[in-house]
């Protein structure tokens, strides 16, 4: 299930809770928007860490705009207008958009105390994510959102 969809992973015989592998997932550097290299080459981290790599590539990428993700991958935030008048109802929808493109993902068991934050670039949304292998806070900026 890698978010890469031109690199396959190896296949993994390490099993965890219930009938899901273990979660793996192609380093990757957030700041420079590339994956990490260790000797020259791509490697592979497991669990949480693998998890916060697949929610924001999840997050970043527009669903059903690029023909390698398949129509449950990504985000609808685009969808959003333009202005909106009202901050409750952009802070409900901005939540419905990021449970929908996260909570397809069956390592990842709850979203709950979402945050959220007005900047001038745009809005900032914390929550935690609960996965099969424990809870994290994950922070993410709508810039394109009018606030």
């Amino acid at each position: 299930m890698s978010v890469f969809p031109f690199i396959t992973p190896p296949e993994d015989s390490q099993r965890v809770t219930g009938s899901l592998p273990m979660f793996r997932e192609y380093a990757y550097d957030f700041a420079n928007n590339c994956l990490l290299l260790k000797d020259g080459q791509t490697y592979l981290v497991e669990g949480n860490e693998a998890l916060r790599i697949w929610i924001f590539k999840a997050l970043a990428t527009e669903r059903f705009r690029y023909t390698a993700y398949d129509a449950v991958f990504g985000s609808e935030i685009n969808a959003l207008p333009g202005q909106v008048l009202n901050q409750a109802v952009l802070q409900a929808e901005i939540k419905r958009f990021i449970t929908e493109a996260l909570m397809v993902n069956p390592y990842i068991v709850k979203l709950d105390n979402f945050q959220f934050e007005r900047r001038l670039s745009g809005i900032s949304v914390d929550f935690d994510v609960t996965t099969i292998y424990g809870s994290e806070p994950f922070s993410w900026l709508y810039k394109e959102v009018a606030t």
